[in-house]
C-alpha cells in the first residue's frame, strides 16, 4: 500500500538537491573523467534522444502558429504584413522555448524518475549507501549538467526550425518573398531576445532533473508506487516550467 507523501518534504528535498548540485558545480573534483564520460552519455540520450520529438512537435507549432496569426491579423487589420514580426518575437520569447522544456518535462524527467525510483525499491540507493556512494554525484549530477546543455541546443534548434516552418509558410501561403521575410523579422528581433531565450532554457534545465530525482529518491510503494512518483513529478515540473516562466517574462520585460 502507497503510503501518503508530505509534499513539504518532498519540495524540501528537491531545494536541497538543487543547492547541492550547484555546490558541485563549481567543484572542479566533483567531474571526474568516468563523470565526464556519463555526462556525454547523458547528453546523447537526453539531447540526441529527445531531439526528433521536438523537431515534430515545434515545426508543427510554426505551421499553425503562422496560420493563426495570419487568420488574425488579416479579420481585424486586413493586413498579413506583420506577419514576420509577432512570429518572431513569440517564438523567442514564448513558444519556442517553453515547447521543448515541457517535452523535456515528460519525457526526460519522467525517465529520470521511474529510475531513481525504480533503483529505491530495488534497494540499489541502499548498496549505494554501503559502498560509500553519493548517489547525488555518481547519478544526478552528470544527467544535470546534461539536461542543462542538452536544453539549451534543444532550445535553439526548436527556434529555428519553428522559424523556418513560420517563413515557408508565409512565403507558400501569403505570398511573403523569403528576403523580405527576413528583412521585417530582423527589425521586431534582437540578439537581446536571444540572449533571454538561452537564460530561460538554462533554467529550465536547472529545474527538471532536482525534481524529478526529488520524486524518484522518495518513492514507496512498489510498481505502484514508482509510476505515482513519475506522475506526481511530471505534474510539478511542469508547474515549475510554467511559473518560472511567467516569472522570467515579468523580470525581463521589467528590465528590456
Amino acid at each position: 500500500m502507497i503510503q501518503a507523501r508530505d509534499p513539504l518534504q518532498t519540495h524540501s528535498r528537491t531545494l536541497f538537491l538543487a543547492l547541492g548540485l550547484l555546490r558541485k558545480l563549481f567543484k572542479q573534483a566533483s567531474v571526474g573523467p568516468h563523470r565526464r564520460n556519463e555526462i556525454g552519455h547523458a547528453i546523447e540520450s537526453i539531447g540526441i534522444g529527445s531531439l526528433p520529438i521536438i523537431s515534430i512537435a515545434t515545426g508543427f507549432t510554426g505551421l499553425v502558429m503562422t496560420s493563426e496569426i495570419a487568420w488574425h491579423m488579416d479579420f481585424a487589420l486586413s493586413n498579413v504584413s506583420m506577419i514576420p514580426g509577432f512570429t518572431g518575437q513569440f517564438v523567442l520569447r514564448e513558444l519556442g522555448i517553453a515547447v521543448p522544456a515541457l517535452l523535456l518535462v515528460s519525457k526526460v524527467g519522467a525517465s529520470m524518475t521511474a529510475e531513481l525510483a525504480s533503483m529505491k525499491i530495488t534497494e540499489q540507493l541502499d548498496a549505494f549507501k554501503l559502498l560509500k556512494i553519493d548517489v547525488v554525484s555518481y547519478h544526478i549530477f552528470p544527467r544535470w549538467v546534461a539536461c542543462i546543455l542538452s536544453t539549451v541546443c534543444l532550445t535553439l534548434i526548436s527556434i529555428t526550425i519553428t522559424l523556418l516552418i513560420a517563413m515557408i509558410t508565409a512565403v507558400t501561403k501569403y505570398h511573403f518573398n523569403s528576403q523580405e521575410y527576413l528583412n521585417t523579422l530582423g527589425q521586431f528581433i534582437s540578439s537581446i531576445d536571444l540572449i533571454c531565450a538561452i537564460t530561460k532554457a538554462a533554467v529550465f534545465g536547472m529545474l527538471i532533473p532536482p525534481i524529478a530525482s526529488a520524486y524518484g529518491l522518495r518513492c514507496e510503494g512498489g510498481a505502484q508506487g514508482v509510476g505515482q512518483a513519475t506522475t506526481d513529478a511530471v505534474v510539478t515540473a511542469t508547474l515549475a516550467v510554467i511559473t518560472v516562466d511567467f516569472i522570467l517574462t515579468a523580470i525581463f520585460s521589467a528590465l528590456l
